[in-house]
């Protein structure tokens, strides 16, 4: 099996370099390491990985070392390719992925692996806008998506995560924007019936249960059942929403009237406000009113300890 690591030196505001740091100097079996210098980039590096390996027909490895953001780039480079494994040594601030899926925490781990490999198929959700992009973990509209923005575009965030407390920062701008975001109208379409709800906060789409660094969001939803669940929050006031994020660590949320729940194959979501979309923790494009979702069944291989 030939080994490719992918390295974003830039994950977790250093963690990710740090720990391949601590990985290099033992890991004695020959491998190629690639590292991500832009937004985009490890798309590009995995996409070639994934044809050489299709091409050649040759089992292969992508371990990523890196956040949620750097794995949702790779697995979108390599969705149906059954010739390469997603292995993840989580190194990001929120590492939602790693709370579902496996994940190496040594060099052992990785070396067993490469001797005796097994994997497991899994789903993904896939998101149209002006383009079809993959998303692992979730991908929502709302309130959530401008809490990433601006979080992700502050100054605030990178010098918390270089003391290690770069989660603190979405704290910050959560209860910042309580006071700023504006609720909107949203219609889902689901089964071939539509669902309108009023003052909405921020609906949803997930593949796994876990979102924001460790908010059970969803927790019902698997990885490998070919279903995606969308949850919206609607008709609820500021103060009781910033209450309800309490709750929604331990998954307990989902019993308010406020919560909403449907699980299909395909929603199709509409709006009538300005508003950002984020997949897997990153901002994808500017404001889109009209947004189509569908799984992607079995469509990727992960690591299986």
């Amino acid at each position: 099996m030939q080994l490719h690591i992918i390295l974003n030196e830039y994950a977790g505001s250093g963690r990710g370099l740090k720990r391949w740091r601590s990985w290099q100097s033992i890991l004695e079996i020959p491998y190629m390491l690639h590292t991500t210098e832009y937004r985009g980039h490890g798309f590009q590096i995995a996409k070639q990985i994934a044809q050489e390996a299709e091409q050649q027909k040759r089992p292969t490895c992508i371990v990523i070392i890196g956040g949620d953001g750097t794995i949702h780039e790779v697995i979108n480079g390599v969705l149906h390719c059954g010739w390469v494994t997603i292995g993840v040594m989580a190194g990001g601030s929120g590492n939602d992925y790693a709370r579902t899926y496996d994940t190496f925490g040594s060099v052992e781990e990785l070396l067993h692996f490469i001797q005796q490999p097994a994997r497991k198929q899994q789903d993904c959700g896939m998101v149209t806008l002006q383009e079809s992009l993959a998303f692992m973990n979730n991908c929502g509209i709302g309130f959530d998506a401008a809490v990433a923005k601006v979080a992700n575009d502050s100054a605030l965030k990178r010098a918390l995560g270089k003391l290690g407390f770069g989660k603190l920062s979405y704290v910050y701008y959560l209860i910042k924007q309580l006071f700023i975001f504006k609720p909107f109208e949203l219609t889902i379409t689901h089964d071939e019936e539509q669902h309108t709800f009023q003052n909405v906060w921020f609906a949803t789409v997930c593949n796994q249960p876990y979102f924001g660094g460790g908010m059970k969001l969803s927790p019902f939803s698997k990885t490998d059942d070919q279903m995606l669940e969308v949850i919206v929050v609607h008709n609820i006031s500021a103060i009781k929403l910033l209450f309800l994020f309490m709750t929604i660590f331990s998954g307990t949320h989902i019993r308010f009237k406020a919560v909403t729940q449907l699980k299909g194959e395909k929603f199709l979501i509409t709006h009538n406000a300005t508003l950002y979309c984020h997949a897997d923790g990153e901002i994808l494009t500017e404001p889109n009113e009209k947004l189509s979702f569908s799984v992607n069944p079995l469509s990727w291989y992960a690591t299986k300890k």
